[in-house]
């Protein structure tokens, strides 16, 4: 058994020499999404007439805000939803790590509004989405009610990306068209939250919605904390961590003017 670890080991290295002396890469897998290219993404989506873009928008927003990998938010059932407070919660099912949704049954994700930034504003694209997609708040279905909706998502945004209006900016911003996939959200938003400034969220509270599993006896004394999901979903948003900003409430609406006096 040792010799064909030795083996792979070696065969591994060989290989890694040999795509750099050609001139590849030595990574694989797509590369994360930088922020300022998931705000261009957004832009592009929700300034778009293309009734299509509406739904990729608002699977582009919740992917990241989630940071979860692409089938659970296409997957997401609209039950799963909720409001507390100034947050958008949503309970995540099975997934790769958690094969029988049992991990985070008991506590939800909170996804937080960016009044700053619309077009990144997942309460702002979720209410387009209901507006023109109606049927969904009568409860019981998939938020993406249909088939094949990983494959639209996925085919909208690399149509986007590598298109001939966007794909220099796209570089500009850091992301090659030709090493860009769904996946690429999950990896820049878990990248932003973690690194994008000095402050940010406790690395066990990204792990923990990132739903990966945490070395030895980490995994089994850290737990679920709502405030640090709360950092988390504040901080991968968008919104501005290093001003007041970053506590602001959400849009809502003012009655008072029609309060009897």
């Amino acid at each position: 058994m040792w010799k064909i670890a030795l083996y792979l080991k070696g065969t591994s290295r060989t290989t890694a020499r040999e795509r750099q002396k050609h001139g590849l890469r030595t990574s694989e897998g797509k590369d994360p999404m930088p922020y300022p290219a998931y705000v261009h993404l957004a832009k592009a989506l929700s300034m778009s007439d293309k009734p299509e873009h509406t739904a990729a928008h608002l699977f582009l927003l919740l992917e990241w805000n989630m940071v979860s990998r692409s089938e659970a938010v296409v997957d997401q059932h609209i039950d799963l939803f909720g409001v507390y407070n100034d947050a958008l919660l949503v309970h995540l099912g099975p997934s790769k790590g958690d094969q029988d949704g049992s991990k985070h049954a008991d506590h939800p994700w909170h996804i937080y509004s960016v009044p700053q930034e619309p077009a990144i504003c997942p309460v702002l694209a979720f209410s387009k989405y209901l507006v023109t997609h109606p049927h969904v708040l009568t409860g019981d279905c998939k938020v993406f009610d249909g088939s094949s909706q990983y494959e639209r998502f996925n085919t909208i945004m690399r149509e986007i990306v590598r298109s001939d209006e966007h794909a220099a900016t796209f570089v500009s911003l850091g992301i090659k068209p030709e090493f860009f996939g769904t996946h690429s959200l999950r990896k820049g938003a878990i990248t932003f939250a973690a690194c994008g400034v000095t402050v940010s969220p406790p690395i066990a509270s990204i792990c923990i919605r990132a739903n990966w599993k945490m070395p030895g006896v980490m995994n089994r004394y850290i737990r679920f904390e709502a405030v640090g999901d709360q950092y988390v979903g504040r901080s991968v948003s968008g919104r501005d961590r290093l001003t007041e900003d970053f506590a602001e409430s959400c849009p809502y609406f003012d009655f008072s003017q029609y309060e009897p006096s």
